[in-house]
């Protein structure tokens, strides 16, 4: 007889939660093998880099089927379930900097250059991009002169956003929840959310399709 009639039903609900995740592993034990793989890499970046100096700290799951490549004396913050794919670049230039990628993040080959704050919300999706907080060089006549002013401004990009291959994120930009930016795109300025971003200088060009504003095709209203 049961001592504990309830620990029956705790165990078939945790059985039936768990059972799709076994079932798909039974499926695709290849799938399963590259996945604990790249969890096995992602728990070495987390051990190793620190190991090394750098200021490096990510949540839980860290996934890397590609490479990451951390150079500078400032931060660099990951999220939970964040994948790393392709060479991955979030080098700074001050002790000051810090660049945030948030949870459930997927990076393909994205290049970082930061030199005060680079920010990128949760759920996004970036590719083979380059985005800078600074210009590295002044804008002024007098560049050569040591003393000549460098723009560096803070760079947000808010959760879920998609930013496609070839794109250029210049310092002071902000983009806003839920936006693509089309390839090759080049940012500069605020960018509103749900909008598809294209061109150079990048623009919004309409509404993502299902956003309010948009009709079934993904065209404005």
């Amino acid at each position: 007889m049961d001592s504990e009639p309830g620990s029956r039903h705790i165990w078939a609900r945790a059985g039936r939660a768990a059972s799709p995740a076994v079932a798909q592993v039974l499926r695709e034990p290849g799938q399963a093998r590259r996945v604990a793989h790249q969890l096995a890499r992602g728990w070495w970046y987390k051990l190793w880099l620190p190991l090394r100096g750098f200021r490096f700290q990510a949540g839980r799951n860290l996934r890397a089927s590609g490479r990451l490549r951390i150079r500078g004396p400032g931060r660099v913050i990951l999220g939970d379930n964040v994948h790393i794919d392709g060479l991955v670049t979030p080098w700074t230039y001050t002790a000051e900097a810090i660049i945030i990628i948030g949870s459930d993040s997927y990076v393909n080959g994205t290049r970082f250059g930061c030199a005060r704050e680079i920010s990128i919300g949760r759920g996004a999706i970036l590719a083979d991009a380059r985005i800078l907080d600074t210009d590295f060089h002044s804008t002024h006549a007098d560049r050569h002169d040591p003393t000549a002013p460098v723009r560096v401004r803070p760079v947000h990009i808010e959760e879920n956003v998609w930013v496609a291959a070839a794109v250029g994120i210049l310092p002071g930009t902000t983009i806003g929840r839920n936006s693509v930016v089309a390839f090759g795109a080049v940012c500069a300025g605020a960018y509103p959310e749900d909008v598809i971003i294209a061109g150079n200088p990048a623009r919004p060009i309409g509404p993502i399709p299902g956003s309010a504003g948009a009709t079934t095709d993904g065209r404005k209203e």
